[in-house]
């Protein structure tokens, strides 16, 4: 299971690292840039360095950064579900909104990060299994399905389309 864990964190920091490195067209691509890359930097420190696994540091920033996103994810969807547009039969579209979209990659950075802190502690390696593989394979396909789908790439605004 140590085999399986390290090939899902190495996907991550690929994964983190390329959405960091998108964000280079965003008006606001500083913050975003940040927030992609600390996940990425702290679970290749994670992965690299045994001695930091437990180092209280290492794990105190991640629970401030898992706590941060969290509750940006929370008032994103607010947000979301005050200026809902409800204009296809009442169905919440979130994707297809910029903040919809800014939302769902915090929600993937609160569930990475959390399966990074509880890895080790308390998941049997079908736990691991159960979590980490759809963690890890949602994002991907997800980014694969906006890259491929020519009619949901119209809709993007123009600074996402310019993205790889």
């Amino acid at each position: 299971m140590k085999m399986l864990w390290t090939i899902c964190c190495v996907c991550m920091i690929c994964f983190f690292s390329l959405a960091a490195y998108v964000q280079i067209n965003d008006p606001d691509g500083p913050l975003w840039m940040a927030i992609y890359g600390l996940p990425a930097v702290l679970t290749f420190l994670q992965v690299s360095f045994f001695k930091f696994k437990s180092h209280w540091m290492i794990s105190r920033l991640m629970w401030l950064h898992t706590a941060v996103c969290f509750l940006g994810a929370l008032y994103i969807s607010y947000g979301l579900l005050i200026t809902k547009d409800t204009s296809n039969y009442g169905n919440l579209r979130w994707y297809e909104k910029e903040e919809g979209r800014e939302m769902g990659g915090l929600v993937f950075v609160v569930l990475w990060l959390m399966l990074c802190q509880f890895h080790d502690r308390s998941m049997s390696g079908a736990w691991l299994s159960a979590f980490c593989i759809p963690v890890v394979v949602s994002p991907v396909c997800l980014w694969l399905y906006t890259y491929y789908d020519e009619a949901y790439r119209e809709k993007l605004p123009d600074h996402c389309k310019q993205a790889l």
